[in-house]
């Protein structure tokens, strides 16, 4: 019997997945087959990953020890005692996220026990240098381990991103990070060897995010490629060609080309203040910062704490980059009623914990936008209990709230990279001290960096999420 092994099987009641297969299979599109829906554990950061290499913070420390367990206990197991194919064309393994990297490691790796992987919205930028420590895409580990490795002739992919999944964009090419890292991987398979009409599925969900419900809607396409009743049933891909374009280096004039409209508008000498060129999603910076991290004087001494948790030497806006994908994974996988839970009495929810962190990154990026401009007003603090207690959190959807969280955040980094160095250095009197722009600036990712990891260490356990 075909089988599937699934990352995250604790999240297939929020995919839909029951109702998913039993719609298809009362529509005849797949072939019977098994599914091991594995659980994650609360190690779940450590335990997926890849194998050969923790990441830049030693996330995936275990995931070498992962792979031994399904390999030597849970293939066995389920072997024996369901009856399922032991041929590894007959054995799928997916996931989702940081779940798809770990499947995609192990199929690559272990093609005699798996010959097919899929990955949700695969965690392909697992890096081996932070951002702002002199990466480059050549710091990206699955990336390395495919070009250092082995095709095996077996091997098929089914790889799948959302056009929102994210809105990070580390090379200013126009193009969100998640796709730009998928598609590079896919131009690796295709270097070693891998035949992309035949052994390769790439599923662009336009609209689709970084969430379960994303990856519910999107998983017929993966059960038709893996267990589909017939090989007709899927449609044919789009052909794609990917043209690598420098933004340093623009193109000549004669090889532009304008719509019509802009055409008309050029010829008759006419202003075009219109454009069908979308917004990039992160700013270039205005202007190149000197950065130099806040010293004593420069800020209430209870924000210490805040600005202790931004690392020597890091760049902050890079922070706040990486931590707006964190807190999408984190936040996004969770239901509405665990949205709902708070840690103890009398503490935040998870969505007034979410709003907390949109409202005082609004009141920061205030003060900063105030100071910077030379106002001299003496700015009030607030109750953030207050705040919470007033703010409706409660009353809205989780996906609402990180649509205003995105929002805010990409709001937030354009004012940040506009600073030029003499506005850092500007300051003014906000809840009854002194603190400088640059300060803010650094107050800001370390303020959600503390309740990152207050949310880890005390509503992860009660949330009952992996």
């Amino acid at each position: 019997m075909p089988v599937l092994y699934l990352n995250d099987g604790q999240d297939i009641e929020r995919l839909g997945l029951q109702a998913t297969l039993a719609e298809m299979f009362a529509n005849g599109l797949l072939q019977p087959f098994v599914l091991v829906g594995i659980h994650a554990s609360e190690a779940r950061q450590q335990e997926y990953g890849t194998a050969a290499q923790a990441d830049y913070l030693g996330r995936g420390s275990m995931a070498a020890a992962y792979t031994r367990f399904v390999l030597e206990e849970l293939l066995p197991f389920v072997q024996l005692h369901y009856k399922v194919s032991a041929n590894s064309t007959e054995a799928v393994f997916a996931g989702f996220s940081l779940g798809g990297l770990s499947a995609f490691d192990l199929v690559w790796h272990h093609p005699a026990a798996f010959a097919r992987a899929g990955a949700f919205s695969g965690s392909f930028w697992w890096r081996s240098k932070a951002l702002d420590a002199g990466y480059t895409s050549a710091d990206r580990i699955m990336h390395g381990l495919v070009k250092a490795g082995t095709l095996h002739p077996l091997h098929r992919f089914w790889l799948q991103t959302g056009t929102l999944d994210e809105q990070s964009d580390r090379d200013g090419n126009g193009v969100i990070d998640s796709i730009d890292d998928c598609l590079d991987l896919i131009e690796a398979l295709a270097g070693q060897g891998l035949d992309l009409s035949q052994r390769l599925r790439y599923v662009q969900a336009e609209g689709g995010r970084h969430h379960p419900d994303t990856w519910g809607k999107v998983m017929p396409d993966f059960l038709l490629w893996a267990f589909g009743a017939t090989a007709a049933a899927l449609p044919t891909p789009i052909p794609m060609v990917r043209l690598q374009l420098t933004p340093a280096q623009p193109l000549p004039e004669e090889a532009l080309i304008s719509t019509g409209a802009a055409m008309a508008a050029e010829e008759s000498g006419a202003q075009n203040d219109s454009t069908d060129e979308p917004l990039p999603l992160t700013p270039e910076p205005a202007h190149r910062m000197q950065l130099a991290r806040p010293v004593e004087g420069d800020f209430l001494p209870y924000y210490e704490k805040y600005i202790s948790l931004v690392p020597e030497d890091a760049d902050p806006r890079l922070m706040l980059r990486e931590q707006t994908a964190e807190v999408e994974a984190a936040l996004g996988a969770l239901s509405e009623e665990q949205a709902q839970l708070a840690y103890a009495e009398g503490k935040w929810t998870v969505k007034q914990f979410l709003l907390h962190q949109i409202d005082t990154e609004r009141i920061f990026a205030y003060r900063a936008l105030r100071f910077a401009r030379g106002d001299s007003q003496t700015l009030a603090g607030f109750d953030e209990n207050e705040y919470a207690e007033n703010s409706g959190a409660n009353e809205r959807s989780m996906s609402n709230l990180l649509a205003e969280y995105r929002a805010t955040r990409a709001a937030t980094l354009a004012l940040l990279e506009s600073f030029t160095d003499e506005q850092l250095l500007r300051s003014g009197t906000a809840n009854g001290a002194r603190v400088t722009v640059n300060a803010l600036l650094y107050i800001l990712p370390g303020h959600e960096r503390h309740h990152l990891n207050i949310f880890q260490e005390r509503y992860l356990p009660v949330l009952g999420v992996r």
